[in-house]
Formats: structure tokens, sequence, C-alpha cells
């Protein structure tokens, strides 16, 4: 009687990630069988090149085996797919295979049952029990959530790193009544090799890790000057975070070449927003000459555009950046669909969380994830933005739209 009793609490306090493991199983056994068409190559264990996303940039026959002539990107997701293709290679298999297919779904779809715990615990130290479900509620109802599993590619690496980072985040502020006075280094050494793991991911990766690096620094350096004492632990914890901040710096100087050329890419977009034509865009909107007024319009203009493309693009309502090259109607739809009833109202109701929780956010300190989660992102404003690169950095925000669903159906605000 007492382990049966034992087992339904179990069951009760788990029963959203049991539910997200017996979807992503079901999800495992149908593309043993049947290929999951995308945008390009075909996701799920059944694909004969499996849409890893920039797969010709992660595997190739280059010095460095990942890259291109000229650049290449951090070096860590890269070596992952070179473990996966020497196992496979145990087998007599290559990075072609279904085995290889698997060792890469299950390791991106064991991460994301990862994440949704994390996230779950997050949500309940910083709120309460309901937020936690909802959060969890709004990471299982997200496509992309399963997308992103089934397709083995760098973005799941990336979100579970996020995960992590706000999850010690959580702890810290309430233990430690936010960052201002550490109890315990290892706290800070836990967030500092989060920051370096996802460093060696993304060079936007990069920018998130350094952004929660330097800013908490910055708050223990300022504790340290203005306590006057010889607080150890602190100083342990500064010294930790400077050595985490040399590494990523040293991250992003080995990626640079790859960001240039990215933020070129981005500057010079092609295609269409919303059935006009970006290049005509570009040449209407040229605030380089003519009168102030004229410029100041111009200018004006500009800025509403790309705010609107970085609206539009990061919560997939498209036609925006090279929509105009997919061919395949059904992932085309569905993305579209994904965006307009589930990314874009998250979105939203994230958005009036911060601002329904922003003293609690500078009192807590916890607006330094949500400054690093924004910086991270904030490329996507030069031109390409993406889904994707939100959904990297997005637990936070997950986090502040469940606590607004949460105000709305009780009609009551809590702070944190």
């Amino acid at each position: 009687m007492y382990f049966t009793s034992q087992r339904m609490r179990f069951a009760k306090k788990f029963s959203l990630e049991i539910f997200y493991c017996l979807i992503i199983f079901a999800l495992f056994i149908y593309s043993f069988f049947h290929n999951i068409p995308t945008d390009k190559t075909p996701i799920g264990i059944s694909s004969d090149l499996l849409s890893i996303g920039d797969r010709g940039f992660y595997i190739n026959d280059s010095n460095l085996g990942f890259g291109y002539e000229t650049f290449n990107g951090n070096f860590l997701y890269p070596y992952i797919l070179k473990i996966f293709t020497y196992i496979s290679q145990v087998f007599g298999e290559d990075q072609y295979s279904q085995i290889w297919n698997f060792i890469a779904i299950s390791s991106t779809s064991i991460f994301s049952i990862i994440t949704l715990f994390l996230l779950r615990i997050s949500s309940y130290t910083l709120f309460n029990e309901r937020v936690a479900k909802i959060t969890s509620l709004l990471y299982i109802i997200n496509p992309y959530t399963y997308f992103y599993s089934l397709s083995g590619g760098v973005t799941n690496y990336v979100i579970i790193g996020v995960a992590l980072v706000l999850f010690i985040f959580s702890k810290m502020i309430t233990i430690n009544n936010g960052l201002l006075n550490q109890k315990n280094a290892l706290n800070s050494l836990f967030l500092a090799l989060a920051c370096i793991y996802l460093s060696c991911l993304r060079p936007t990766a990069i920018l998130f890790s350094l952004t929660i690096l330097v800013l908490c620094s910055y708050l223990l350096f300022r504790h340290l000057i203005i306590s006057g004492t010889n607080n150890k632990i602190n100083t342990i914890s500064l010294f930790i975070n400077l050595i985490a901040i040399l590494i990523c710096i040293y991250n992003l100087n080995d990626s640079i070449n790859y960001s240039i050329a990215h933020i070129s890419y981005f500057s010079n977009e092609g295609g269409e927003f919303f059935g006009y034509s970006r290049d005509l865009l570009r040449d209407k909107l040229d605030f380089s000459s003519g009168s102030i007024i004229y410029r100041s319009k111009m200018f004006l203009y500009y800025i509403l555009w790309k705010l609107s493309d970085f609206v539009s693009g990061i919560s997939d309502l498209r036609d925006t950046h090279n929509a105009f090259n997919i061919y395949q109607v059904g992932p085309f739809l569905i993305r579209v669909v994904t965006g307009l009833f589930i990314l874009y109202p998250i979105n939203l109701l994230s958005f009036i969380g911060i601002l329904m929780n922003i003293r609690s956010l500078i009192n807590n300190n916890l607006y330094i994830i949500l400054i690093a989660s924004f910086i991270a992102v904030s490329p996507s404003l030069l031109g390409v933005a993406m889904a994707r690169y939100l959904i990297m950095f997005y637990s936070p925000f997950l986090i502040f739209a469940a606590k607004t669903i949460d105000e709305l159906i009780f009609c009551r605000h809590l702070k944190i």
C-alpha cells in the first residue's frame, strides 16, 4: 500500500514529463518507418539525410571537419557529431545511416526532456506550482519542441544550456537574495561552467554567456567594494567568473570571421517581406542623402521595417526571410500556423509578463538573464530573424508567458 501511494505521488508530480516522454517515444517509433518532411531534407530516424540544420557547415571535408574555407564556427557541436560518426562506424555504418540518426536524435530528445524538467523546477522556484505547470504545457504544445528533438540539430544543445543557467539563477535568487551576496562558490562555478559550455556552441550563445558573466561579476565586485570586507566566497566567485569570461572571449575570437560573415549576410538579406522585395525596400529607404526631414522620415520607416521584420521572423509569421524558396507546402503552412497561434501569443504574453514584473526583476537581479537573452537574439534585428534564434533562448520568456496566463486566470498579480 505504501509503495502504491509512493508511485501515485511520483506519477502525479511528473505527469507532464511522463506525458511528454510518451509523445517523444511515439514519434521515435513513427520515424523508424516514415520520414517527417521539413522545408529541406526530412527529419526522423529513417531519414536518408537527417536535417540537422546547416549540415554542410557542421560536417564536411575541410581541415577542421566543419566550417568553410574562409571561416568556421564554434567547435563543440561538430565534435559531438564526429563522436556520433565514430560510434556508428563501430557498427559498420556512416553519418547517413539510421544508427547515426538514432544517436543524434536520442541525444536531442533526452536534452528536451531534461529541459522540460529544468523549466518546471525553475518556474516553481521563482513563482508557484501553477506557473510551473503552465510553463511545462507551453513547452509541450510547441511543435518546434518535437521538431528540434527529432532533427538532432544544435538548437536543443543551446536550449538545455540556457535552461540550466535559468535553473542556477532561480536557486541563487531564492537562496542568496539575488546575486549580491554569495554563500556558496559552487553556484558561481556551476554558472560559469554552463556559460562556458554555451560559448562553445554558437556566437549568439557567447553573447548570452558574456552578458551573464559580466553583469554577475559587476554585482559581485560592487558588493565587495560596498561591504568593505574581505569576503573570500565572493572573491572566489569573482575569480571564477573572470576565468569564464576569458574563455568566452577566446571562443568569440575563434569564430569572429563566422560572425562577421553572417552579419554581412543578415544586412543584405534577399527575398520578400510580406510580399515586398527586400532589395526594393533598401533602395527606397535610403536615408544617406536628402533634407533632414526626408532622412528622418526614411530612418523612421527603416526602423519600423526592421522591428516588424524582427517580430514576424522570431514568431515565424512569414512571408519573410527565404520562404519563397520553400517547396514543401505542408511544412510551410505548419510553420505559419505555429507562429500565428503559438509562438506569437507566447511572445506577446511574455512581454506583458516582463512589464508586469519589472520591479521584481530588478530587485531580484533576474533581469540579468533577460538582458542576456535579448542581446543574444539582437543580431536578428539586422535582417534575418527566425524562430530558432529566439527558441534557443526562450526559456525565461516561457516562464513569464506562463506567469501572465496564471495572473489572467486567477485575476491577481503575484510578485517573485
